[in-house]
């Protein structure tokens, strides 16, 4: 059986294991995109390299917080490049997109709404509603067609997106669960007021959250929660819980484990959006190699 502690342990293991391959997660994408920006490299992989980059302080932001003597106060900077530039990657496929017929590339849709989950996390709303109105236009679209039923998490989240902002999906187009297990009976009360029936549903998602935390796929069975970086980091329930108190519904008060590790605040934490000075010369190149072409998305608000 799975406890918090050995999804910890197994945590800072692989972080402490991926943190040693800085040249493949960061020093090589960062190569990648000042040599495109010098003209000595396609375009075509520079998605693929704001994905790894953002992967990259990912890994440090979940680390640092393993760590440090002091984790209550975790550096917010690392999440914020981190899902700044995984937003970038989508921002940066869809413009390629648009230009060249036969040109899909997306990073996978669970990872893409944990970027604006934690985009929602850190203030920034504009960005994030914007995001998420693009990432439904790609489920419709060559980047996903209507993906696929794995990772129910993933649904779930989008749901709760859209109840936030009133957004009717084309259920025709998307490949959603038939069974969404312990996600359907949040979705029927997501807005409730019931403190006692908030709770046991959170924990009920709790619960899911660290049985599903597992790399290993088995026999018939994908993990929801197949990576590392997310096993102590529940942004679906965390982003359920963020637009809840926007919504001003019951708050909650943590009575399990995983929601009182100081890392899960589902509070609005306010985090200035980075300015990232390679990744900016990047998209000026860009738009200089497609004047009619403008990204979906203004990542500086």
């Amino acid at each position: 059986m799975k406890t918090i502690k050995t999804l910890v342990d197994y945590t800072k293991s692989k972080k402490k294991h991926q943190l040693e391959k800085k040249d493949y997660f960061y020093i090589e994408p960062i190569k990648d995109i000042e040599e495109y920006i010098r003209n000595e490299k396609s375009v075509a992989g520079i998605g693929l390299a704001l994905d790894f980059i953002s992967s990259w302080f990912h890994y440090n932001y979940i680390y640092s917080f393993l760590t440090t003597t002091d984790n209550a106060t975790t550096d917010l900077s690392s999440l914020a490049k981190s899902t700044l530039l995984g937003i970038e990657a989508n921002n940066w496929d869809f413009f390629l997109g648009k230009n060249h017929e036969k040109y899909h590339s997306a990073i996978p849709f669970q990872n893409a709404i944990k970027h604006l989950s934690q985009a929602l996390l850190l203030g920034w709303d504009t960005l994030a509603i914007n995001y998420g109105k693009l990432l439904i236009n790609m489920l419709y679209g060559k980047q996903y067609k209507g993906w696929h039923a794995a990772y129910k998490h993933a649904w779930f989240m989008l749901e709760i997106f859209c109840k936030w902002q009133g957004i009717e999906l084309d259920y025709s187009r998307l490949n959603y669960p038939e069974d969404m297990k312990v996600y359907a009976q949040a979705l029927q009360y997501w807005d409730t007021n019931d403190n006692e029936l908030l709770s046991k549903l959170v924990n009920e998602l709790v619960d899911f959250h660290i049985a599903e935390s597992d790399e290993y796929e088995r026999k018939n069975h994908i993990p929801d929660f197949s990576s590392a970086d997310y096993f102590i980091f529940p942004v679906e329930i965390l982003l359920w819980l963020n637009i809840r108190e926007r919504m001003n519904f019951a708050k909650y008060i943590p009575n399990n484990d995983l929601l009182k590790m100081s890392i899960n605040n589902w509070q609005i934490q306010k985090v200035a959006i980075p300015v990232i000075e390679v990744v900016e010369k990047a998209k000026t190149k860009l738009l200089s190699e497609y004047p009619n072409t403008r990204f979906d998305l203004q990542t500086e608000l």
